[in-house]
């Protein structure tokens, strides 16, 4: 029996589901079946009982999953500790993200590193301006980043990416607005509204690609002049948008975080989605930096 023939069950255990615990653990359904099959044969016992409705713990699968919990809070600890007491350099992993993202599963990602790996610290950069988000290509590409979450499409030769997630966009607007009464407001219906969108310095294609669709509905939108990138934060569009400037298209996980005198409406036709992204360096092939990858992709 090896250390990874335990992660593989306590993953099965803790999903009740081989697709789910496949994904988790970045391997193959069929290979992960097998695996669990040869660690039974070798107990001598059925860890799970098997049947349509899916899969749950037989009693000793229960006595075996308390155990390998311990085993692996224990391989951590000893791993931490014979890395201060042999003078081991710092262990840590760098991550930058938008704000918004502490709302979306990101924040899961994160917290579920932080649990399999104790010993490796996550240092968090959270973003709260655009100008941060934009800053972060430069530092993934100058080692001050590992890992950065941002909007795809990330367009730059020394990185890697994956999508993660769909954001979707809606319109902030005040609470007296004629349509604040609504649950969700056609694109069509915004045509007559003064537009405040997000500088397209923060990213040209996703910029293009709202205003597109608000062109699709009929309309050129009459945008509000932003300045500079630095000094907007999403907070400074909801000040904007509750004293009356215009309506905001903004990150639906910000509907999250509560705005005095602004309300959020869902857009449809169309119904404008951006995708998030995490990016790393190309060159980088570190053991954290895999680890963090395996997670994320469960």
């Amino acid at each position: 029996m090896e250390l990874r023939h335990i992660r593989y069950f306590v993953a099965v255990a803790e999903e009740l589901n081989f697709s789910r615990a496949a994904g988790r653990i970045y391997l193959s359904q069929p290979a992960l079946s097998q695996q669990i099959r040869k660690l039974e044969t070798e107990l001598g016992v059925s860890l799970f009982v098997r049947n349509g409705n899916g899969i749950s713990l037989t009693d000793a699968g229960k006595v075996f999953l308390e155990g390998s919990r311990k085993i692996l809070v224990q391989v951590d600890q000893t791993t931490r500790a014979s890395r201060e007491a042999g003078g081991a350099e710092e262990s840590y992993l760098r991550v930058g993200f938008p704000e918004y993202a502490n709302h979306t599963p990101v924040a899961h990602i994160l917290q579920n590193f932080q649990r399999l790996y104790p010993y490796i610290e996550l240092k968090e950069e959270e973003l709260f301006t655009l100008q941060q988000t934009l800053q972060q290509v430069d530092a993934l590409r100058d080692g001050d980043l590992d890992v950065g979450f941002m909007l795809a499409p990330v367009e730059d030769e020394a990185l890697n990416s994956e999508v993660v997630l769909d954001i979707e966009l809606v319109a902030a607007m005040p609470m007296d607005h004629p349509l604040a009464d609504r649950d969700e407001v056609h694109m069509s219906e915004l045509s007559g509204e003064r537009i405040i969108l997000f500088s397209r310095r923060f990213h040209p294609k996703c910029y293009d690609y709202v205003v597109e669709c608000c062109r699709e509905a009929g309309f050129v939108p009459n945008l509000v002049q932003r300045n500079e990138p630095q000094l907007y934060s999403g907070a400074t569009t909801y000040r904007m948008v509750a004293s009356g400037v215009g309506v905001g298209i903004v990150a639906k996980p910000l509907v999250a975080v509560f705005q005095p005198g602004v309300v959020f409406k869902r857009l449809t036709e169309p119904s404008p989605i951006l995708k998030l992204a995490a990016a790393w360096r190309r060159d980088d092939d570190s053991a954290h930096l895999r680890a963090f990858l395996e997670v994320m992709r469960g």
